[in-house]
């Protein structure tokens, strides 16, 4: 099973090809990049902070983790270019182990955004079932394999099992971790990652086996190229680097240790087996021979490799074994069991391989200390391997699998303004379900509602309910949606967040070419939530194919009052989030006209009053519209947005606030309303970028187009109708 690394001409021909063939201008990715804690500079991590620390200036990347080192990221030059996410934490307690694994991923997925690619290292990132994705396991989940009998007796009837990168053993009664594996097992193959990468030709083989596919994609771990420190080799003193759990084998090299004359030993790790082994050369009468260390600085670690005669490995089966990479680099030889990826890297120049026994291991040590100049050449032989590995050949082989995996960009829209005027409605996802709950006449100021749908006093979270008014969308021949996210005091509705993430869900499912964009309505003033929401819109949605996205930019609505106009910091602040996004605004007032950039800093690309019937009489209707339009256009708005209602009626409402509104009551007339508006639009030239709708079912208002008892289904056949003229219209233009 273990396959030797190709030789030096071989792979560095390899690589120059592979680097010949890669673009790295040609494309740049919205990455998920998904590992369970990034605390330490152990190997995986070391393999993430690596690419992180090459990729960030061509790639936009959110890094997903449940624990998250910002220090360890600066020290190794990762800037804030890379966001960082932090997912829901490990389990502790009874049934951990369990939930870790099946459970702790489902949680995950739901708080990973939506990207192009999500790129994920170790076991159970890949049960996160978010793609394309590409998965760099490093191992299989090894309890359920190769060391499912090795688990860690504890006493009495409990035993012990870790998922790495936990730092100590998860305790359970033995009678239950053949159950806690079969359900681990049933999870672990539920989900099929594009691509898995290996980090060996010996873990793809495993990998193989595991889950019954070809893995071709191997990708080495590297190392740094140093200068080693030109100090005297001790031929006494001898090295390893390990986590100290059972399948590492210290005890291995502590009895190796013991069996030979005048030699030392360096433990450097931590782990739940310290204290045990600690006692162990106590035993051995060479506690004053073995030192555990742990924590180091990498000065500390150079010295110690500088000194050191030999590097010592002896893990059960190790997928790779980064550390054997770094021992080669600092010119170390390296005296390790004859199993696992690492010894695809090891020659009879370099390295001696062998069985797993003390006696073994004790021979080769004995022979390094009689023979310094031997362990000179193997290790200047090891110095020669690393400088094949180094880190930025690995980034630059995932980066390639990366871009390889991907899905194409989009098409790139023709220059200039679609070329069809894009019809949408305000759709308001607030709704508990029965009558009584949330804005189903829970209250009299707010809450009061004279009509009824015809889906009953539905929740806007219910699956059943989103599918039916998607359909309703499609029928009518709407382009996009406005999903409304009220925000106040710095919190968010959670019934709109969740309804809005299920409506993306299930968008996606049935394939629809609807598009939705969000529409803030801030209730607050405080920049800085509003900026994380901003954020959070753009990591969770903005990538989401279904986002209404206008000239290639996301588009994000907001419901303006004009209460946070002329507040500059808060308008500066809100520029800054939303850099990139083409911002609209739903006003309660007027645009500005010329003076619009005094009100709000060239904030909005659009502008269009939320509620168009309550700006004038009956009789001056159109000339509000039209001023509205002329306003727009004079404060340089970039897209044309006009809004339509089909009547408006809050009189059934207790707000004070609503009192001295002259405009409380404008009637339907059967429907004339809503037709006077769409004619309207129809004869306007130039023709609007986008026509909102006000609205599809904001019921408290009576502007609702969604049918009901009072109006069954006249106004969705009459925005239908609209839709189909204004489509004709634009196909016989030149």
């Amino acid at each position: 099973m273990n396959r030797r690394a190709p030789n030096t001409a071989q792979f560095v021909a390899t690589s120059l090809r592979q680097e010949a063939e890669i673009d790295h201008d040609a494309r740049s990715l919205d990455l998920a990049l998904v590992i369970p804690s990034l605390e330490k500079y152990g190997g995986a991590e070391r393999v993430v902070i690596e690419c992180l620390a090459r990729w960030q200036k061509r790639h936009r990347i959110t890094l997903y983790s449940a624990a998250i080192n910002d220090r360890l990221l600066e020290e190794h030059g990762i800037t804030d270019r890379v966001s960082r996410r932090l997912l829901t934490p490990f389990f502790e307690g009874e049934h951990a182990l369990l939930l870790n694994a099946v459970l702790l991923p489902k949680l995950w997925r739901d708080e990973i955004g939506t990207h192009e690619i999500y790129h994920t290292h170790l076991w159970p990132t890949h049960l996160i079932d978010r793609h394309p994705m590409v998965w760099y396991p490093h191992e299989p989940l090894r309890m359920l394999h190769d060391l499912r009998y090795e688990q860690k007796y504890l006493g009495g009837e409990s035993e012990g099992s870790h998922i790495y990168p936990k730092y100590d053993y998860d305790r359970f009664a033995a009678r239950l971790f053949e159950p806690y594996l079969g359900a681990i097992a049933a999870a672990d193959g539920s989900v099929v990652p594009q691509r898995v990468v290996a980090n060996s030709r010996y873990c793809a083989d495993y990998l193989e086996k595991v889950y019954g596919r070809k893995v071709d994609d191997i990708v080495y771990p590297g190392a740094e190229p140093t200068t080693p420190l030109e100090l005297p080799r001790d031929p006494n003193l001898f090295v390893t680097v390990s986590q100290l759990w059972d399948h590492k084998r210290i005890r291995l090299l502590i009895e190796a240790l013991a069996l030979t004359n005048e030699t030392q030993l360096i433990v450097i790790g931590s782990g739940p087996e310290r204290d045990w082994l600690v006692e162990l050369t106590e035993r051995l009468g060479i506690s004053d021979r073995v030192f555990f260390l742990s924590g180091l600085k990498n000065t500390e670690l150079e010295l110690i490799f500088a000194r050191a005669s030999a590097f010592l490995f002896a893990p059960i089966r190790e997928p790779f074994g980064i550390v054997v990479l770094e021992a080669f680099a600092a010119g170390l030889p390296l005296i390790a069991v004859n199993e696992g990826g690492y010894s695809e890297l090891c020659t009879p120049e370099n390295a001696f391989l062998v069985p797993p026994f003390p006696s073994a291991f004790a021979k080769k040590m004995s022979l390094f200390q009689s023979d310094p100049e031997l362990r000179d050449r193997m290790g200047e032989a090891g110095r020669r391997t690393a400088v094949l590995y180094t880190w930025d050949r690995t980034a630059r082989e995932l980066e390639a699998v990366l871009l390889e995996t991907a899905p194409p960009p989009p098409p790139m829209e023709p220059p200039g303004k679609p070329r069809h005027t894009l019809v949408g409605a305000q759709y308001y996802l607030w709704y508990a379900e029965g009558y009584g709950a949330a804005h189903w006449n829970d209250n009299a100021a707010f809450g009061h509602v004279a009509d009824q749908p015809l889906l009953g006093y539905y929740g806007s979270m219910k699956g059943e309910t989103i599918e039916r008014h998607l359909g309703q969308f499609e029928a009518m021949g709407l382009d996009y949606a406005i999903l409304n996210l009220h925000v106040d005091h710095s919190e968010i509705n959670d019934i709109e967040a969740g309804s809005i993430d299920r409506l993306f869900r299930l968008a996606a499912e049935r394939g629809s070419k609807l598009r939705f964009a969000v529409q803030i309505a801030p209730y607050s003033d405080d920049a800085e939530a509003l900026a994380t929401v901003v954020e959070k819109l753009r990591t969770q949605y903005m990538a989401h194919p279904n986002y209404l996205r206008l000239e290639g930019k996301p588009a994000l609505f907001w419901f303006w009052t004009g209460a946070h106009d002329r507040r500059e910091r808060l308008l500066a602040a809100l520029a800054k989030a939303t850099d990139g996004l083409v911002n609209i605004a739903a006003g309660l007032r007027l645009p500005g006209g010329a003076g619009e950039d005094e009100l709000t800093h060239c904030l909005f690309s659009g502008f269009a009053p939320f509620s168009p019937l309550e700006l004038a009489d009956s009789a001056n209707l159109e000339n509000i519209w039209n001023l509205a339009c002329r306003r727009a256009d004079e404060a340089g708005m970039e897209y044309r947005v006009v809004s339509v209602s089909p009547g408006y009626d809050d009189t059934g409402l207790a707000d004070v606030r609503r009192l001295g509104n002259p405009r409380r009551a404008i009637p339907r007339d059967g429907g004339e309303t809503f037709a006077r508006g769409l004619n309207w639009i129809e004869a306007l030239s130039p023709r609007p970028d986008l026509v909102v709708v006000s609205t599809f079912n904001e019921f408290h208002e009576n502007t609702h187009i969604e049918p009901s008892l009072g109006h069954g289904q006249t106004y969705v056949e009459l925005t239908r109708q609209f839709v189909e003229r204004l489509r004709s219209a634009s196909d016989a233009r030149p």
